[in-house]
């Protein structure tokens, strides 16, 4: 098939399990950025064999370093996803249908489907996610606070595509704990740049209600056991987020 005007952007470190089965489905991208903060495996070696321009840039966010591959396009659109996002035909079909039917579209929306150790979830306030994912290169960029990045949207129109992007999320349990970990603290270093406090009060309640949203509002108890586990793990990221802000706030040291 013939390429679409379309530069596809993916930030790496050491994703050699999911990078070929990303890159093979977004094939139709005329051009493909990858920005790399020091992989060590066969990242690099796979990104290669798509013909992909890569970027060694050390690691300064997800926000700057997407940002910075879709500096680097050539190409009119941009298709910002990460390396464990894999196109669903339905939805390809919907991106090529769309840049014919409606050229004056500054930007689309895509429902992200997450499955966790091979698992569709549906629920969990995880399905469905609505995030633009694909814009005109000088309508939009990057913008948010780390880890939870979104992108900021300027132009005049933007539509929905059909199809899902499929977020192969987590292998494991222990998997997602240490990466929410990871991203706790780095959302506590951020509300503690930004000025911000918290209390015992806040810390406790807004944990508790965490797992209830997540379990109960969002109906992730039709997710099983994996609803539960996600669940209870949106609790401990929010407790350990706010744990390590007081810590920040309170202490006046690092929790490096």
């Amino acid at each position: 098939m013939d390429k679409l005007p379309i530069t596809l952007v993916v930030v790496t470190l050491n994703e050699e399990a999911n990078l070929d089965r990303c890159l093979c489905a977004a094939e139709f991208c005329a051009e493909i950025i990858i920005v790399d903060s020091g992989s060590t495996d066969r990242t690099l070696e796979i990104a290669a064999q798509y013909n992909a321009r890569i970027f060694h840039r050390t690691w300064t966010g997800y926000r700057d370093q997407k940002n910075f591959g879709a500096q680097q396009a050539t190409q009119n659109w941009i298709f910002c996803i990460d390396a464990d996002e894999v196109v669903s035909e339905e939805l390809r079909r919907s991106i090529v249908d769309s840049l014919v039917t409606d050229p004056d579209c500054d930007g689309f929306d895509v429902n992200r489907h997450a499955f966790y150790a091979g698992r569709p979830i549906n629920h969990s306030g995880w399905y469905p996610q609505w995030r633009t994912f694909l814009y005109r290169r000088e309508k939009a960029e990057w913008g948010g606070r780390e880890p939870h990045t979104v992108v900021v949207f300027h132009g005049t129109r933007k539509l929905k595509l059909r199809g899902d992007l499929n977020h192969y999320t987590y292998a494991n349990i222990k998997q997602h704990l240490t990466k929410n970990l990871h991203a706790a603290y780095d959302a506590a270093r951020a509300m503690h740049e930004d000025g911000q406090r918290v209390s015992l009060w806040t810390l406790v309640s807004r944990s508790v209600w965490a797992f209830f949203r997540t379990y109960v509002v969002q109906r992730g108890l039709l997710d099983g056991f994996y609803g539960f586990v996600i669940a209870a793990a949106s609790a401990s990221y929010t407790f350990n987020k706010y744990a390590m802000l007081r810590e920040l706030t309170t202490y006046k040291h690092s929790t490096d």
